[in-house]
């Protein structure tokens, strides 16, 4: 009897009407936006199992009479029964839901990913750094354009020695509205064994996806990802298929554009054109 009645609570809450269960409150879901926590991450939209003490939901008996067809008073003994069974000391437990305790209700893990089947996550969203960089490089410019006024006022001869070669970056010019980065490569060829094995090109799992570059082949497009996962820790990387056969490298997917943006802002320092597609 008491998985039976916890089996109608969990219809009547996942089919969004909520449900009022007499003498303690109402349950019901509601959908949550995104919210920062204290520590600086960015908690994404989800739904929650709220208690409110207000009669604002079908009421639990009414519910066991519609489907037992049996009468208000054995729906209410059979209410009473259950109750007393899964009501101890102030403390409701609804198995398979979730518990109620001091107006707070707790949702079970298995619950909470029905009714949020793509997860909840935290994005972490970087803090603007100061700007003691920049008067850094202030002073660093002005000692570099000393040295170089007192060479040309004084040196007679260019120093020896051989420069190294500066890694140059390759642009290519934007194809409809989508610019494709690529990563240059050095001007010494690289040997088909010393290059690893692409990325497998996986099918998308949100609606949204913060995208680094799109590549023509599948070798730039994981050096991208080597490249990415060298200067950001612990993020993602997911190279998509993108139109005319080429390769998107993506660094955060979620189902809201809001938390892609976040993120993407969040980044712009380290990748000043990170930009968010909609995979719909």
């Amino acid at each position: 009897m008491i998985e039976e009645v916890n089996k109608i609570i969990y219809n009547m809450l996942i089919s969004g009407r909520g449900v009022l269960l007499p003498e303690i409150g109402a349950l019901y879901i509601e959908r949550q936006a995104a919210r920062k926590l204290a520590d600086g991450r960015l908690l994404t939209p989800r739904n929650v199992v709220l208690f409110s003490k207000q009669e604002q939901a079908p009421s639990l008996v009414d519910e066991i009479v519609a489907i037992a067809s049996c009468s208000t008073e054995q729906a209410q003994d059979i209410y009473e029964r259950w109750r007393a069974k899964t009501y101890q000391q102030g403390v409701l437990t609804i198995g398979g839901i979730g518990e109620l305790k001091g107006g707070s209700f707790t949702m079970d893990k298995g619950f909470m990913g029905v009714i949020n089947p793509q997860g909840v996550k935290t994005i972490v969203v970087r803090k603007k750094s100061s700007n003691k960089w920049l008067y850094a490089v202030v002073g660093v410019a002005v000692l570099v354009a000393l040295g170089f006024f007192a060479y040309v006022m004084w040196g007679d001869k260019i120093m020896g020695g051989a420069s190294e070669k500066p890694i140059q970056e390759q642009v290519v010019a934007p194809e409809q509205t989508v610019a494709e980065q690529t990563i240059a490569a050095d001007s010494v060829a690289v040997q088909p064994q010393a290059v690893e094995q692409p990325q497998e090109v996986k099918r998308s799992e949100y609606a949204y996806y913060v995208v680094m570059g799109i590549f023509s082949t599948p070798e730039n497009a994981e050096r991208a990802v080597s490249q990415v996962q060298s200067k950001i820790k612990d993020v993602e990387c997911v190279v998509l298929p993108f139109k005319g056969g080429k390769h998107m490298v993506t660094i955060f997917g979620g189902d809201s554009a809001a938390d892609c943006n976040a993120f993407a802002r969040s980044y712009r320092d380290i990748y000043p054109d990170l930009w968010v597609y909609n995979m719909k």
